[in-house]
């Protein structure tokens, strides 16, 4: 309240500024103006004195050549005296008695107008002064008012942070996928909010983020951005993506080469915050692997058909005789992922033409050393893709297909099970139902930080699964999964 009526105090000097500063400047053109007319004014005044002037030149020649002829010496008075025009002397004298008061007028209207003018400069000066002053004044003013607005938007969002942190509540944010079709069932009136149209009724669904299908690639990523540099500072981080088959997930994570999803900008971020660190020597080492048929795929693996076992210490969660590549530029990065891409399992359904038939997980360990304190520190940046939750009546799966539903659906009921226990504070979690759910243990017992993008159709056609999935994001966002461990291990002159 305090900063508030600062605020308000400041605008209302401002608005008394501005003001201020339009007064002088109407002022100031005022005065110009008067200049002006005083300028034409004194034109004539200045070709009045070259004649009187002129007049005066004349006469004073006249009476030096009347002077010159008049005789000198002894003689002069015996000299005979020329003839003297009486009315030409008096007409002379008349001349010469108004030029010297014209010329006396003249100086002292010249004199007081110059005076008149010089006073009116000295004015329009100092209004020219005020005006600079009052100027700087609004400017400090309102850089004061923008600083102050910065420092409690930054206070804010610092507190709000802080609130999350201490909270562990899982952000939530949602993306609706572009659709061409005339009948959608969604509404994105705000950047928090989406409404669900059925049968004429509406329901509202509440997240951290909603984008609507005219939403950027880049904008979608700017709400994950700030975790990213959490990994770099040793806590592990879990970015996944849900929803129904055909709905946007991997174009999210993954994106085109030309425009990149969540995955790659990912990455890029965090390469770029480590090459910031100039003091601290980073070792970032790369894995993929897929969940395909409850069975653990290594898709960086020369050899395919190595067994991957998944081991539980702790918290701690690791996947035995999974390959990690160790990578130091972006082009590493992107060439390994683009392997990886290639290896996993996708297949054709009447939904989707290329759906995805497993869970891909992409993760980047990253070790830093400080080689100023020695200490160390350990983050993961984990990147799920996950299938697409499909009902078997429309995508008409049969055979393999059919099994590959059964397997997708199934881990997403595991997942969706766990979060319900979270949710309720359940004493036992069902981690160990599917293979996904172990892997993403670490991320949602409270050791990480955590973020799910929800991808909705808007087809009316897919109302029933843009419910679930959004009823699915709603319940997820109540779980409250604690303060996220920071993984350090302190320098050997420090222990």
């Amino acid at each position: 309240m305090e900063k508030d009526r600062i605020i308000e105090d400041l605008e209302q000097k401002l608005q008394d500024k501005e003001k201020e500063m339009d007064d002088l400047v109407q002022k100031n053109n005022y005065l110009s103006e008067e200049y002006r007319y005083l300028s034409e004014d004194l034109q004539p005044l200045y070709g009045r004195v070259a004649e009187l002037e002129a007049d005066k030149e004349e006469a004073s020649e006249k009476i030096r050549a009347l002077l010159a002829t008049r005789p000198t010496g002894p003689d002069a008075d015996l000299a005979p005296k020329p003839s003297v025009n009486s009315s030409q002397l008096l007409q002379v004298g008349t001349l010469i008695r108004d030029l010297n008061i014209a010329n006396k007028s003249l100086r002292s209207t010249v004199k007081h107008m110059f005076s008149e003018m010089g006073h009116q400069m000295e004015q329009l000066l100092k209004a020219a002064l005020r005006m600079k002053e009052a100027q700087q004044n609004s400017t400090t003013d309102f850089e004061e008012l923008r600083s102050l607005y910065r420092r409690e938007a930054m206070e804010r969002k610092a507190l709000y942070n802080k609130l999350q942190e201490l909270c562990g509540n899982i952000r939530v944010f949602c993306r609706c996928r572009g659709d061409s079709a005339a009948d959608t069932c969604l509404d994105v009136p705000s950047d928090e909010e989406v409404i669900v149209n059925q049968k004429g009724s509406k329901k509202t669904f509440f997240f951290d983020k909603v984008y609507p299908s005219s939403a950027t690639q880049e904008e979608v990523f700017n709400e994950a951005r700030a975790i990213i540099t959490s990994c770099v500072d040793g806590y592990n981080v879990c970015i996944l993506a849900y929803g129904q088959t055909g709905s946007g997930k991997t174009y999210t994570m993954m994106g085109p080469k030309g425009n990149p999803g969540v995955n790659i900008r990912s990455i890029r971020e965090l390469l770029h915050i480590c090459k910031q660190r100039e003091t601290i020597t980073y070792v970032l080492k790369i894995s993929m692997l897929e969940i395909y048929n409850e069975s653990l795929n290594d898709l960086l693996a020369l050899n395919q058909t190595s067994q991957l076992e998944i081991q539980t210490r702790g918290k701690a969660v690791t996947v035995h005789g999974l390959t990690q590549i160790e990578v130091n530029t972006e082009d590493d990065i992107l060439n390994i992922v683009e392997l990886g891409e290639q290896n996993r399992t996708t297949a054709s359904t009447k939904i989707n033409i290329e759906s995805s038939r497993s869970h891909l997980i992409v993760t980047l360990h990253v070790d830093g050393t400080d080689s100023a304190s020695g200490v160390t520190s350990h983050g993961s940046l984990m990147l799920c893709d996950l299938a697409g939750s499909e009902r078997i009546s429309k995508t008409e799966a049969t055979g393999q297909r059919l099994v590959e539903a059964a397997a997708i659906n199934k881990s997403l009921t595991s997942l969706g099970q766990v979060f319900s226990a979270l949710k309720c504070n359940a004493l036992h979690v069902p981690f160990r139902n599917s293979k996904l759910t172990r892997l993403l243990q670490p991320s949602l017992s409270g050791d990480a930080k955590a973020c799910v993008f929800l991808n909705v159709s808007p087809d009316m056609n897919n109302l029933a699964e843009t419910l679930s999935t959004l009823q699915f994001g709603s319940s997820i966002r109540q779980v409250e999964l604690g303060r996220a461990t920071q993984h350090t291990s302190p320098g050997r002159d420090t222990q």
